[in-house]
């Protein structure tokens, strides 16, 4: 449910004089030595000069143009299970969020070129073998408890999450594959390799930092009970406020005035809201009319109606008051679908996973429920590089599916009409928790009664939902996942996995071909390589059938007013919508004629429908 492209933080103030913003940078190197005077130059401190080190610098990440202040509010679905950042069920969307704007990692990617960039470290050392890594972290860094970063914080945060505890396998997984990193001393820090895998580098400077001085001395279950709903001391952008957190029905970020890479050349435009707020709504078309109304600012357009049968009518719309765009880039396509629990009879049998695939009238659905705006989902890496271009497509057919199920047992029905294999009814329970699913499992239930399959929904609400997967008390469940820019196919498909609670393998998936190839995956480092790999994986997967595999939508579609600035390319070549909380910002100028428009009446010039930069620039560069 998460992309690693963890890249950091904002900028200074374009409206402080030339003499002032001079004064800053000059500043910059006087205030690194003051704070690393205790620590040789040799060990990282003042002095240090970086030979023999690799670092980055890279073209402000943000527009020149974007203006501090003001606040942007969007909705969350319902109250989370735990605002924690690490430990079981933690890997929420709005956990997630929170970490991109107010933890930082020990390096960060450009979102654009995928290259790596300093973060908390300035400097990083490879060495030969690919088994040693080294990093050089920043004396300004400071805690926002004023305590500085240190070599031990990384420790500390690598050591919780390799805590059995925490009750976090995947986590220690991904850790797991680095022996105990070293603090050499405050500022350098050393991590070897277990197993040599490319993603160790990604991973572990990645990792989202935490303070030794909270963290360092408690377990990993005394980090889920004190941390539940509280957060450890900020190192990025944004902090949380005790009293923001107002359980039940909000969440609200607060820049810092105080971070200590605020005036940083690469944060440059970026994290320019004062106030970032999500609101729960626990019903979606409560927060679709609080998105018209204006009480949103921000709304994730998830429902095709919406978009294609609402929205254009809406008057605030035809005035050009309230935006909706359409954002084409190169985001990762995530996987949506039915994960069958493959645990239990009788969705252990691959014949009736596949068979439910042929029952599900993909094009049918999308032509008359969705207004064409979705795209069946062929892949598990689907529309990128990593796609196997030799799955096969799998249409409606009710005669194929009929087959499957014969050859599976299912040869008689019984008087209800539903298929039985001596005592056993093809019966099947769909859980879902979006209500908006309910039109198209309607459509999957009544196809697969002409069949003899019985489909029975059930709807959770999402917090349940998500226990229930994570302890795999489900037999089949409606499901979105996210996707990662570098993909990380053993989480999801790992057969270790497939016994164990809380990870992403829900659906139990193991495949001795896969496993083999996921340890040669950890040693490709070249992309050719990884893409053969995963195309391959892609390909064993999709014959196995975990999911009844649904649609994508190949851009990302949202609502605002018309109030904000953003980069002529909307967002960053490989973030999704979230990424305006980082690369927006208000306009005050877009939000005195918006208010205008609105006293008068009068309508505004909307921006374009859709935004192709990305794409227009890759035709470009081909040619």
């Amino acid at each position: 449910m998460r992309r690693n492209t963890d890249w950091q933080r904002p900028l200074w103030t374009l409206s402080l004089g030339v003499a002032v913003a001079l004064a800053a940078l000059l500043a910059q190197p006087q205030q690194a030595r003051a704070q690393g005077e205790d620590v040789s130059a040799e060990l990282g401190g003042a002095g240090f000069k970086g030979e023999g080190w690799q670092t980055a610098k890279s073209k402000p990440l943000g527009e020149a143009k974007a203006k501090k202040g003001g606040s942007i509010t969007t909705n969350i679905r319902e109250w989370p299970g735990n605002l924690r950042m690490a430990g079981t069920a933690y890997n929420t969307w709005l956990n997630y969020t929170v970490r991109d704007l107010c933890y930082m990692s020990l390096l960060s990617i450009d979102p654009n070129t995928l290259e790596y960039l300093p973060g908390l470290a300035t400097h990083w050392q490879i060495s030969e073998d690919q088994m040693t890594y080294r990093f050089r972290i920043d004396p300004r860094a400071k805690w926002s408890d004023g305590k500085p970063v240190i070599a031990d914080d990384v420790v500390a945060t690598w050591s919780l999450h390799m805590d059995d505890t925490l009750l976090d396998p995947s986590g220690k997984m991904t850790y797991g594959k680095l022996n105990k990193p070293v603090a050499k001393s405050k500022y350098i820090l050393e991590v070897t390799a277990i197993d040599k895998n490319w993603r160790n580098l990604l991973y572990f400077s990645g990792m989202g930092i935490m303070p030794a001085h909270e963290i360092g001395k408690i377990t990993g279950k005394e980090y889920l009970d004190k941390y539940n709903y509280a957060y450890v001391a900020f190192n990025g952008p944004y902090m949380v406020k005790p009293e923001d957190i107002i359980k039940g029905t909000s969440l609200t970020l607060t820049r810092r005035d105080d971070w200590w890479a605020k005036d940083d050349e690469q944060y440059k435009g970026l994290y320019n809201f004062d106030k970032i707020r999500f609101v729960v709504y626990l019903d979606q078309d409560t927060s679709f009319l609080a998105a018209t109304k204006g009480d949103i600012d921000y709304f994730l357009v998830q429902r095709a109606e919406w978009w294609a049968r609402d929205l254009p009518k809406i008057p605030a719309v035809e005035k050009g008051w309230l935006v909706r765009q359409k954002i084409y880039n190169d985001a990762p396509v995530g996987t949506q679908g039915i994960a069958l629990n493959q645990r239990k009879a009788p969705l252990n049998d691959l014949n009736v996973r596949k068979a439910l695939q042929y029952l599900m009238d993909r094009e049918k659905m999308i032509r008359t429920l969705a207004y064409n705006e979705y795209k069946p989902l062929d892949s598990y890496y689907q529309g990128g590089e990593y796609q196997n271009p030799g799955n096969e497509k799998i249409r409606f057919n009710q005669k194929k599916a009929f087959a499957l199920l014969n050859e599976a047992g299912y040869t008689t029905r019984g008087a209800d009409g539903i298929l039985v294999k001596g005592d056993e009814r093809l019966s099947i329970t769909v859980s879902y928790y979006n209500p908006v699913f309910e039109k198209y499992l309607t459509t999957f239930t009544e196809d697969c009664k002409k069949v003899g399959v019985e489909i029975k929904l059930e709807l959770v609400n999402p917090e349940t939902s998500w226990k229930n997967l994570m302890d795999r008390k489900f037999q089949s469940v409606m499901i979105a996942w996210g996707a990662l820019v570098f993909p990380n196919p053993e989480t999801s498909f790992k057969g270790s996995l497939a016994e164990v609670n809380d990870n992403n393998n829900i659906t139990g998936v193991n495949i001795a071909k896969c496993d083999e190839l996921f340890k040669a995956y950890d040693v490709a480092f070249t992309q050719e390589e990884r893409r053969k790999i995963v195309r391959e994986i892609d390909g064993l997967v999709y014959k196995d059938h975990p999911y009844v595999l649904l649609w994508y939508q190949p851009c990302q579609r949202v609502l605002y007013w018309n109030k904000f600035g953003m980069p002529d390319y909307g967002f960053h070549r490989t973030l999704e919508w979230e990424d305006a909380f980082a690369s927006w910002w208000l306009d005050p100028e877009k939000e005195a004629a918006l208010d205008a428009a609105r006293k008068a009446d009068k309508s505004l010039t909307p921006p374009p429908l859709e935004i192709k930069v990305w794409e227009q620039k890759a035709e470009s560069s081909a040619k």
